[in-house]
């Protein structure tokens, strides 16, 4: 949410969208697939989805830090828009499958139509992310 609010006022030169669509897969992930089914949290998507969230918020505040007072190093441009080209694929797989793990297994046994909210955001993600992927380069 604060990425979106950020984004909205102008502090962080992103897309509302964009960082909006990000916030939501962030906020569904945490609270509609990790908080309800905890022993998913074991499995090594989780890793990798932390994983790649942490590196690109870091890499990402790390620039914007730095840009305020003009002294970005080339290394972090460069890692800046270059890192989602694997940070990318590894978070938008690792949300996929974790949401997978959720509809394959415990799903059912919250709610009955929980498995039926679970294939609905899933289908969300493909023309949710084409912009990001072809447009924006994976920010």
């Amino acid at each position: 949410m604060a990425n979106k609010v950020r984004a909205f006022v102008g502090l962080v030169p992103a897309p509302v969208f964009t960082t909006g669509m990000q916030v939501a897969s962030r906020l569904f992930l945490m609270w509609a697939v990790c908080f309800p089914f905890p022993q998913l949290n074991t499995s090594p998507w989780y890793s990798s989805m932390l994983a790649a969230w942490g590196l690109t918020e870091v890499m990402r505040y790390s620039y914007f830090a730095l840009k305020q007072v003009d002294a970005v190093p080339a290394w972090l441009h460069w890692l800046r828009y270059s890192a989602f080209l694997v940070l990318y694929p590894v978070g938008i797989s690792s949300e996929v499958a974790m949401t997978l793990l959720a509809l394959w297994g415990p799903s059912g046994d919250l709610a009955a139509w929980y498995p039926y909210a679970l294939v609905a955001v899933l289908t969300s993600y493909v023309p949710g992310e084409w912009p990001n992927i072809i447009v924006l380069g994976g920010d």
